[in-house]
């Protein structure tokens, strides 16, 4: 009878016991929380390179660390810490999704935060989850993207148009000279110069047709 009693009692003790340290740890957890703010859940975004940015009740006096992964991929990646605290405040973060670990794709992405803290007993973790939407028809191509470089800006030049052919003039002289030596007038008629320029003299005709009055006219003069 004692020892079914004895047996009782330590069954009772260690069924107190164990429940007392899961809702230790329970509020332990319950102590910390983690979120991503940006974006929401459900939000539509191209497909590519993403930033997410959340918040964590970490402080520059707890010893946690914020990790994201891509739909249960891992390993988890380390999130940069964004918080006033400095490198280890991870009250605020971001992490970017590139080609080093996973891109956004076409359709549901599951995006995961973790906040992993060192306590004793044991360590605290506490996860958020968001699935956003990729959409191709939102990606702009990069050959699209017009720069800076790649306008053509013709403010400070001087053009000049001689013919059917378009010069850039940098130089007052030589843009004063194209525009001396460009006819203003298609249209204008040209002025013809003789090859020689020696002066002819025309010989008057004063043969009268009568072939005697013309002998003596040539013998004696008009």
């Amino acid at each position: 009878m004692f020892v079914l009693y004895l047996v009782i009692t330590l069954t009772l003790f260690i069924s107190t016991c164990t429940k007392l340290a899961f809702t230790q740890e329970e509020q332990e957890t319950n102590t910390i929380s983690i979120k991503i703010t940006s974006p929401i859940t459900g939000q539509q975004i191209p497909i590519g390179e993403l930033t997410i940015s959340g918040t964590s009740t970490d402080n520059t006096s707890t010893a946690c660390t914020v990790y994201a992964d891509w739909n249960d991929q891992k390993p988890f990646q380390k999130a940069i810490a964004t918080g006033p605290g400095g490198v280890d405040d991870y009250s605020t973060w971001t992490f970017k999704y590139t080609d080093k670990y996973h891109l956004i794709t076409n359709g549901t992405n599951n995006l995961t935060s973790k906040l992993s803290c060192l306590n004793n007993p044991t360590n605290l973790t506490k996860w958020n989850s968001i699935d956003v939407i990729g959409e191709v028809s939102l990606t702009i191509p990069k050959n699209n993207i017009t720069t800076g470089d790649q306008r053509t800006s013709f403010e400070g030049q001087n053009l000049t148009t001689l013919g059917n052919k378009t010069e850039n003039i940098t130089d007052e002289s030589q843009t004063n000279t194209s525009l001396s030596n460009t006819p203003t007038n298609n249209n204008a008629s040209r002025t013809m110069i003789p090859e020689d320029n020696t002066t002819t003299t025309a010989i008057p005709n004063n043969k009268t047709g009568n072939p005697i009055i013309d002998f003596f006219k040539g013998m004696f003069g008009s």
